[in-house]
Formats: structure tokens, sequence, C-alpha cells
């Protein structure tokens, strides 16, 4: 079950934790998110060349982390040695590298969903199968996950696995993302589409949810936008600091 529905109740999405005050997707940044008035949880992963998935955006630690270096080349024993706290600032210092199964053990605890994004499943083959397999492995419901990417190829992968788990497409670019049709294959296997905050118009929304997608914009961070994409009807905003912007 998508978030879209006719109670015009707005979803708010911490993304990468609520990364405005903290550092982002760290495990200080997602527990503060967590005992906010938020509703889902958003992280990036990527995997260490010893088949870890870690939560990070960048596929570098170079600017989170006090050291540098992809993270496909390095060992999971390797990242954990850098400090991920101290770039943001030094009351943080300390702040380690999760692993995605720290995040799941941490949101078990509380009633809010877990958006994962797959960050260049490209640059990871089988990288939709061992999420798959660890998420499986876990006890975390299958109705407290969502898992997007920009890559529309990854989701059918996780998709046709036929497993249960709710999928988004994220859009960057204009293209031709208005038209109905795409609209339609979109709904084929995924839940939601989530395009950056400046492509959302009536028409986008009216397409969107014409084929029971719902829409989540990122990243809103001012009060401006976060209003004006309320009144035109998005489902969620996705956010640094989703309790400040409405």
């Amino acid at each position: 079950m998508t978030i879209y529905n006719n109670e015009n109740k707005l979803i708010l999405v911490a993304h990468r934790g609520i990364a405005t005050y903290f550092p982002e997707n760290t495990m200080i940044a997602f527990k503060a998110a967590l005992v906010s008035d938020i509703d889902i949880l958003e992280i990036d992963i990527h995997r260490t060349s010893d088949n870890h998935l870690v939560v990070i955006h960048d596929d570098s630690i170079d600017r989170t982390s006090n050291g540098s270096g992809k993270i496909k080349d390095m060992n999971l024993a390797e990242l954990q040695q850098f400090d991920y706290g101290i770039t943001k600032d030094k009351q943080f210092a300390g702040a380690t590298i999760p692993t995605l199964d720290e995040v799941i053990n941490l949101i078990q605890d509380y009633h809010q969903k877990l958006l994962i994004e797959l960050k260049q499943p490209q640059n990871y083959p089988g990288i939709e199968s061992e999420l798959i397999d660890a998420l499986n492995a876990s006890d975390l419901p299958k109705n407290k996950v969502i898992v997007q990417s920009f890559n529309q190829k990854s989701m059918k992968k996780i998709f046709d696995m036929n497993e249960g788990y709710e999928l988004g497409v994220l859009i960057s670019k204009k293209k031709y993302w208005y038209k109905l049709p795409l609209f339609k294959s979109i709904a084929a296997y995924a839940d939601y589409v989530n395009p950056n905050y400046a492509l959302v118009t009536e028409k986008f929304l009216k397409n969107a949810h014409q084929y029971k997608l719902s829409v989540m914009p990122y990243t809103v961070n001012e009060h401006e936008q976060a209003k004006a994409l309320q009144k035109l009807g998005v489902d969620g905003l996705i956010s640094d600091n989703p309790n400040d912007i409405l």
C-alpha cells in the first residue's frame, strides 16, 4: 500500500537523517530523526570490497570523513578507521560509517519506515539480491521498507524477485517525464516516483496519481518550497530538516 490517498496527510522524510544539524548518514543523525516527528528515514547504500552494505551517499569517503578513497576499493575494517562526524562539527567526532544491518536493527524499535536508496547499482553487480537477502534475514516487516534508485533497471530487478517490497524511481531531469505513457510503465513495477522538487507541476502530479504513484520530491529545505509543494498536492517531502519546513 503506497502513501497516495485522499487524506492529504503530508509524509515527512528525513534525508540522510536530519542532515542539516547532524553528520549525514550516521547513527547520530538517524537517532535524532527517529525521535522526532518524521514518518520515514531515508538512507543511501554502497558496497565495500568485502561485500558489506554500508550507509553513505557518495561513492567515496572524501567529503564526509577525514579519510579518502572509493567505497568499492575499501573493506569494512578500513572504512571504519575514519571519522564521519568531525567534518560536520567537532562535537560529532568519533562517528563511524554505519552498516545497513546496524540501521535495520535501530529502526526496528521505532514506528517509522526505512527508505533505502541504491546508489549507482550498476557499479555493484548483484547488489539488488544482496539488499533483499539482508532485509529478508532481518525482523523488519516488509511494509516498513521502501527501496528506490535513479536506476530503473535496478528497481525492475527487485520487482521481478517478487518479494513484496515497495519501490520508487528517482528523477533528476525533466526529459520526458510529463508524458503519460511513462508514468504507466513505471507504475507497472514501482509505487513511488520521487522527482527533484523543481520538476513538480500540477500535470506531473495528475499523471502520477492517475496511476496511483505516490510523489515525494527531494530535497526540500525551505519553508516556501514546502508550502507550495503541499498546496500542489504532493504526498510527501524529502528534506534535510523535515521538522522545520512547514
